[in-house]
């Protein structure tokens, strides 16, 4: 009997797309966490973050046969397919809250568009470069497990091994980088260190 858990990431791939289920739960194991996070850090809502990861993994379960190899790692391409489907729902989300109140649009403005708006792009920019900003205000110790964590989805266990350090001093690394991070967002920089 195979060892689902003992295989590599390539192997699981190769098996969710040959549809054996054991290999999904593998995955789903080894990853769910960071796609979790993913969800919770871009939706700041944990009942719609839980829905998310539960789809985003239905969603590898009917895309493993698109996965190739060449063009990264199954880690990147999971985080890919993850951040993916969060930026779908946050997109669906804004609409369905744009069409709530139609007296307030001209019709042809609520016309779907398959370009993202002028607004939308320049909104864009602006978080982009907010983030950046605040990215920028961390100690570099802090930055790289917010980049690790946030942008490469590893869990906290696997930055300490990354890292080298001990798994304490990781997630206080995350938490102090987090509250920083929160405050710079809402524009209550602390000049002083943390």
């Amino acid at each position: 009997m195979i060892d689902y858990q003992e295989l590599g990431d390539h192997q699981l791939i190769f098996r969710v797309a040959m549809t054996e289920k054991e290999a999904l739960e593998a995955l789903y194991s080894r990853y769910s966490s960071s796609v979790y996070s993913l969800a919770m850090f871009m939706l700041k809502n944990e009942a719609l973050a839980e829905e998310v990861t539960q789809d985003i993994f239905l969603n590898i379960w009917t895309k493993a046969s698109s996965y190739n190899a060449e063009r990264g790692e199954p880690k990147s391409w999971i985080m890919s397919v993850a951040h993916h489907r969060i930026v779908d729902v946050i997109r669906s989300r804004r609409r369905t809250q744009n069409v709530t109140d139609p007296g307030a649009y001209d019709k042809l403005e609520m016309l779907p568009s398959s370009r993202i708006s002028i607004e939308e792009e320049v909104e864009r920019r602006i978080e982009r470069e907010y983030i950046l900003e605040a990215l920028d205000t961390l100690p570099q110790e802090q930055r790289e497990v917010i980049m690790l964590a946030y942008f490469q989805g590893y869990s906290q266990s696997e930055m300490a091994k990354i890292l080298d350090q001990p798994l304490g001093t990781v997630k206080t690394r995350v938490r102090l980088a987090m509250k920083k991070l929160r405050a710079a967002l809402e524009g209550e920089i602390d000049d002083g260190p943390i």
